[in-house]
């Protein structure tokens, strides 16, 4: 496990492991350098190409590494691309980038140890060697490769934010204080522990006259940002025929729940089905909702899918009608009220109200 930890070719795969960052220390490449130096702009870029990469597609691409020089500038990208994000400041863009990396090494990590290089035994090496970096005790259940098992406090310190039934403890078998997973469950707890280190320390403490150096390169990305969100309106026509691309008359808890989704925030059942109800109701199609979904960290298309068809009454014949505010209040989900929460009892009426609001207003400016 030692040959793979230090190969210079895995460690850009998985820059957040401790002796990457050893491995960029040692180097001795020093902040000017990657900040200023003409020899570097392939590792700045790059830097950059990470952070927009997780902007448009949620994940980062992992290239094919030939040379140990290509390894150096993939490698020396990540901490670039993390002193971009702490320049930017913004605390959405933290939780994308850091999620859009951990899903990234994930998949990696998945093949890696299906792959396991020329034998099954550095499959074993590649998975203890993770569990070593994020102290999760682990160990292969006798004559598996396939099973393994960890103690019952290690794997809730890793999912209590994984929101699926199937990752409840009362949902494992529990014996002598531990559970059984299958590898690529561990991988995916893995995954969590990937994201929670990235996200702990970002944004870092950079100086300003750094940030100022770097702007042609965070402007780029503030850009691709901005973008992002202008295209994140949902397209629908009402009863009066007025097509809608501007979510603001979506009630505060919907409003909520749906950025939560688009920056890959774990979301409560409840949350879920409120929110997949009131973008059924008011003409959103099963496809645009399942799209709506894809961001989310534990995305199964097949049960999402099942899940949108079964409250359109694809499923059951029954069509379901989005929460009442008393009920989202019940559970948890009514937040950041406002003066017009107060006039409705029903998150589509709140809709249908700041709508005809709107559309007044808008009469009243062209006159």
């Amino acid at each position: 496990m030692t040959e793979w930890h230090a190969e210079p070719a895995h460690l850009c795969l998985y820059p957040f492991l401790s002796a990457a960052s050893k491995s960029v220390e040692e180097s001795g490449v020093t902040l000017e350098d990657l900040i200023t130096s003409a020899v570097f702009e392939r590792a700045r870029l790059r830097g950059k190409s990470r952070i927009t990469e997780a902007i448009k597609e949620g994940t980062i691409r992992k290239p094919v590494i030939i040379s140990d020089a290509q390894a150096e500038m993939e490698l020396l990208s990540y901490p670039f691309a993390r002193i971009l994000v702490s320049c930017i400041g913004d605390e959405r863009l933290v939780r994308r980038y850091a999620l859009s990396e951990a899903k990234a090494a994930h998949e990696k990590l998945l093949d890696d140890s299906r792959r396991g290089g020329s034998s099954a035994s550095a499959s074993a090496n590649i998975i203890y060697k993770m569990s070593e970096e994020f102290s999760i005790r682990m160990d292969f259940l006798a004559g598996e490769r396939e099973q393994v098992q960890v103690p019952f406090v290690d794997y809730l310190r890793f999912t209590t934010n994984l929101r699926d039934k199937r990752w409840k403890l009362v949902n494992r078998g529990l014996g002598k204080g531990k559970l059984k997973l299958r590898k690529a469950e561990f991988v995916r707890i893995v995954q969590e522990a990937i994201y929670e280190r990235i996200k702990k320390d970002l944004p870092l403490d950079v100086p300003e006259d750094i940030c100022k150096a770097i702007s042609r390169y965070t402007e780029d990305i503030k850009h691709e940002l901005e973008e992002m969100r202008n295209a994140a309106g949902y397209g629908f026509e009402l009863d009066s025929g007025v097509v809608v691309k501007d979510p603001s008359c979506f009630p505060p808890c919907i409003s909520y729940v749906l950025s939560n989704l688009k920056e890959g925030v774990n979301v409560p059942h409840g949350a879920r089905f409120a929110v997949t109800a009131f973008l059924l109701n008011i003409g959103l199609s099963e496809e645009e909702i399942i799209g709506i979904y894809r961001h989310s960290p534990d995305f199964d298309e097949e049960r999402t899918r099942y899940q949108v068809e079964h409250i359109a009454g694809d499923k059951g014949g029954v069509q379901y009608t989005a929460p009442s505010c008393d009920t989202m209040r019940t559970y948890g989900n009514c937040v950041e009220t406002d003066e017009i929460c107060e006039k409705v009892s029903h998150p589509l009426n709140y809709y249908k109200f700041k709508l005809k609001l709107k559309q007044k207003q808008e009469q009243e400016q062209k006159k």
